[in-house]
This record gives structure tokens, sequence and C-alpha cells, in this order.
């Protein structure tokens, strides 16, 4: 009888750190991307770099006003949208924002602040710092703000919310990773989001 309960107890014991190693080795650390590809999105409204080997998934169509890419790995997630609403108010801030010809900045400045009420929606306790400028490959100037925020199983999320207007959508990107991922991951967010372009190219 005490053999047989000793085996339940181990083999019980075996499964929990089976488990366990299953687990870690999902959710480990992402390590530092060292290769980028290309990703044309099927909507042809944008093109970008990925890190080689994450995961991806796309929707959108040409006639549709939205489109979508998803690249991931872990619990790293790069996330960028096109849409056609942002894009009109866009055009709004354009019409609207110069004083006697003279362009006090440009509409982008003025659309990026508008994302952030969604991102209080679907992040937990979401905080962001002030927005910085930067140039992409093919579209020009944007603005790009750090945040944080609680995870769902405790800790914080690390990412990056940036903000472009094509001619014909405003194009917003949203990278995310554990806070203790966000240094490793950083410079390949920076890489992905400055090599957002229009078009299939």
């Amino acid at each position: 009888m005490l053999p047989q309960l000793f085996l339940k107890k181990s083999f019980a014991s075996i499964g929990v750190v089976f488990g366990l190693v299953v687990i870690s080795g999902c959710g480990g650390a992402v390590p530092a991307p060292k290769t980028f590809v290309a990703f044309h999105s099927p909507s042809g409204r944008f093109s970008c770099d990925y890190p080689q080997g994450w995961e991806t998934t796309s929707a959108g169509k040409p006639e549709s006003p939205n489109a979508w890419a998803k690249f991931t790995s872990g619990h790293a997630e790069i996330r960028v949208e096109a849409d056609l609403a942002g894009s009109l108010l866009g055009d709004m801030a354009k019409s609207t924002g110069s004083t006697f010809g003279v362009e006090e900045e440009p509409p982008v400045a003025r659309i990026h602040p508008m994302g952030e009420r969604q991102m209080k929606e679907d992040f937990t306790n979401y905080k962001e710092r002030e927005p910085k400028s930067f140039q992409s490959k093919g579209i020009g100037e944007g603005r790009r703000s750090t945040f944080i925020a609680d995870q769902t199983l405790g800790g914080k999320i690390y990412g990056y919310r940036a903000t472009l207007l094509a001619n014909d959508r405003r194009i917003t990107v949203v990278c995310t990773c554990p806070a203790t991922n966000w240094k490793t991951l950083k410079p390949a967010f920076e890489t992905v989001v400055a090599s957002i372009r229009q078009g299939g190219s």
C-alpha cells in the first residue's frame, strides 16, 4: 500500500513540475529579434517590417474601410491598424490647423491624443507619457508614446502607441510586452514602428 501511495505522489509531483516547465516555456522572455522581414497587408493599405519567426495574422480587403495585422511571440505583441475614421479626423485637423497660412503643428500631433481613450478601455490602469515625434520610412512624421499598464495575472505591461497619417488612412501601432522584457524588445518595437509605409511596397 505504501509503495503505491509513494508512486502516486511521485507521479503527481512530476506532473506539476512538467506543467510548470511547459508554462514557463510558453511565457518566457522573448529574445531580441536579429532579423526582420517585410509584411504587406492584403488590403494594400500599409506595409511594415516585423521580427522574423513571429506569428502573423491579418485581415482586411482593398475595399474595406479598416485593416489590421498582428505579430506575436510569447507574451509580446505588435498590432498595426489602418482605419478610415481616423483619416477623416486627420483631414479635419489639416483644414483647421493653420492660422494665416502658418501651420502650428502637424495634424498627426492633434490626432494622436484621441487614441488614448480607447487604450484606457482596453488596458487596466493605463498610463502614458508625453508623445515624441518620430519619422517613419514611408509616411513621414508621426507621434509615439510610451505607456505602462497592469497585466491580467499581475505585473506590468510596457509598450508603445504610435500614430501616423497616410493619404487615406490613420495607422495606429501598439506594441506590448511584460515589463521584464521591455529593455530587450524596445529596439525591435522602434524598428517596426519606423518601418511603416503605405501600400503593399
